[in-house]
């Protein structure tokens, strides 16, 4: 598949070369850190994750952000975030973002921390009442066995060598800890219906591109457990697909209306379809030795 950067420089086509066995994707060129920084702009934090904490200007805006958060809260009660007959300790997030995720968290009486390359993400967090580290996982300051949760929240794809963070972030599990990870589900029937305007292709930003199966094999490369795995479905994703396929890039104003118009539509079906045969997003827990929380 080959796909241009639709988000925000155009740039492209770049290309995803996929594995047939695990149905894992890898987006070539891989390109550098420093290459990948002008495809990251204020537009991309902010019309996504809104990381300036500002209230929306106008009565669409404003349905949107309480629209996001709204579905933001519905996800974090749900598998792979929630868990039962809980035991609040130290949870880390590696790409905080804005924090909502850590600030669930909170509510729950976890003690949050956060990691995120984003000064602006990073901030927000710290908004949110997170413990942050703008860096990486390379760079982290924390102690190995730090922490009772680790949660890879849609960050895995954007990392050059994911192995190599799920490995870092393992070392930092307390014992009987848990490590989440939930990305784009590569398997899905809606990149092969949307094929390159597929809204999570997200190229070149997204690096890697992962199946269940990927995942699980992953886990096996590390020596952890699997504790959980499944695939989850994303209210917005399919306006954002549908918006590719009427405007062909990002374009704010009355065709992205449209597209939201035409999602919530479509949402009963897709959720359907979701719940026979998989959603557009996928997510495996992991861990090693004994299991101190019993995931729902």
């Amino acid at each position: 598949m080959r796909a241009l950067d639709r988000l925000v420089t155009g740039a492209g086509p770049f290309g995803i070369v996929a594995c047939a066995d695990c149905r894992y994707g890898a987006t070539v060129p891989q390109l550098s850190e420093s290459e990948l920084e002008r495809h990251y702009s204020d537009q991309y934090y902010e019309d996504f994750y809104e990381h300036s904490g500002q209230d929306a200007e106008g009565l669409l805006h404003r349905l949107r952000q309480r629209f996001r958060e709204r579905a933001a809260k519905r996800r974090y009660e749900r598998r792979p975030y929630r868990t039962s007959a809980e035991q609040p300790g130290r949870v880390l997030d590696v790409g905080c973002g804005s924090g909502q995720l850590l600030a669930s968290y909170a509510s729950r009486g976890w003690e949050t921390y956060g990691i995120d390359p984003s000064a602006a993400a990073t901030a927000a967090a710290a908004r949110r009442g997170a413990t942050v580290h703008q860096g990486t996982l390379a760079d982290q300051p924390w102690a190995p066995g730090s922490f009772d949760l680790i949660t890879f929240q849609h960050t895995l794809e954007h990392i050059l060598d994911p192995l190599d963070a799920l490995a870092r972030a393992a070392r930092l599990l307390a014992p009987g800890g848990l490590l989440i990870v939930d990305v784009p589900n590569w398997d899905c029937w809606q990149r092969r219906l949307f094929g390159n305007r597929w809204f999570h292709l997200d190229l070149p930003r997204h690096q890697q591109h992962f199946s269940p199966r990927a995942l699980r094999k992953a886990s096996d490369r590390l020596g952890l457990q699997v504790r959980g795995a499944g695939t989850t479905s994303t209210a917005i994703s399919s306006s954002y697909s549908l918006h590719y396929l009427i405007a062909g890039h990002w374009t704010p104003g009355w065709k992205l209306w449209l597209s939201y118009g035409l999602g919530i539509l479509a949402l009963p079906a897709v959720l359907l379809v979701d719940r026979v045969i998989g959603g557009d997003c996928c997510f495996i827990a992991m861990g090693r030795g004994p299991t101190p929380h019993k995931r729902e």
